[in-house]
């Protein structure tokens, strides 16, 4: 396969981080985790203005690059630009309870992540999880009505976590 730029999103807690990690040790592409830009986990202001634009100048950089994984949704910060550029989509849509018991875990066992949160007992936000039973599906069908968009990018579905690893284990270039 020549695909070597891969879009990877899904819902709060889906395995996106972990999944871009996994894939990118694998295939040796280097990987952009949205959420190290997140403008939200700074003050409102000029230091989020100056967040907000860190990630579009950051999204950018890296889709120049030959080869790139970027995961995160996002929506704001150049979505329409990364799906016209990625070779490959992977959406990620692990059931909506299995996403919550695995943030209430990771938070309780205080697991390390790879985005901005370490979710952990201090940081553990019940109004995240009512946000995640609201919105079961989010964001699925934005994501993929702006993927029909473009033809030449192909999606890739995965409904569970076994469905993650089986596909890392069997992704190749």
């Amino acid at each position: 396969m020549d695909d070597h730029k891969i879009l990877i999103m899904g819902g709060s807690c889906a395995g996106k981080s972990t999944t871009a990690e996994r894939l990118g040790k694998k295939l040796n592409i280097p990987v952009l985790h949205m959420d190290l830009y997140d403008p939200y986990a700074v003050p409102a202001g000029a230091a989020r203005d100056a967040r907000k634009q860190q990630m579009v100048d950051t999204i950018h950089k890296t889709m120049v690059g030959p080869e790139w994984i970027i995961e995160g949704v996002y929506q704001w910060y150049a979505f329409d630009e990364r799906m016209a550029a990625a070779d490959v989509l992977v959406m990620l849509r692990a059931p909506a309870m299995a996403r919550i018991w695995r943030y209430i875990k990771t938070c309780v066992l205080r697991q390390k992540r790879h985005g901005r949160q370490g979710f952990s007992a201090k940081n553990f936000r019940w109004n995240h999880v009512w946000y995640m039973m609201r919105h079961m599906d989010a964001p699925y069908d934005l994501i993929m009505q702006t993927a029909k968009k473009y033809p030449n990018l192909r999606v890739v579905e995965l409904k569970s976590f076994r469905a993650m690893d089986d596909f890392i284990k069997t992704y190749s270039r």
